[in-house]
């Protein structure tokens, strides 16, 4: 069975996720956060009233390496915590208007760069993954390699 060269993919994934994460990423340094907070917020305002001990398994992060951000956006208000009502021990976290105001702030201006690349290329996946990549200058320097790609 003969493999195929898939750099040309990965490079391609890499730089379409990075214009992607970028965009939001532009506008939350606006607010003095990070991608870090941008996606701890995402998945609580996702889903109101998550527990801290599965926000942390659903994103595969430990206790330690959550502690500065939750704390950042208590302190600024972007997500309350509660007690949960069945033990008072355990805390629930819930966005706060600002905080939902802000992941709506930031899917706009992710969905918008999605949608503006989908009106100019359509919905063929390697093209929107490349006009994705398109806006990284180094995605210029490995274009060649989609010449290798074996289909």
């Amino acid at each position: 069975m003969e493999e195929n060269n898939n750099d040309y993919e990965n490079l391609l994934f890499y730089f379409a996720y990075k214009t992607f994460v970028n965009t939001a990423d532009e506008i939350i340094e606006e607010y003095g956060l990070n991608r870090q907070h941008h996606r701890f917020l995402f998945f609580i305002e996702k889903a109101p009233g998550i527990t801290i001990k599965d926000l942390l398994k659903s994103m595969e992060i430990s206790k330690q390496g959550s502690h500065a951000t939750l704390k950042k956006l208590k302190d600024e208000a972007f997500i309350i915590e509660k007690q949960t009502e069945a033990d008072k021990r355990v805390k629930a976290l819930y966005p706060t208007e600002k905080g939902t105001k802000l992941v709506h702030e930031l899917n706009k201006a992710q969905n918008d760069l999605f949608r503006d690349i989908q009106k100019k290329v359509g919905n063929d996946w390697y093209a929107i993954m490349e006009a994705f990549a398109s806006y990284r200058t180094g995605f210029q320097e490995v274009k060649y390699l989609k010449d290798d790609v074996k289909k």
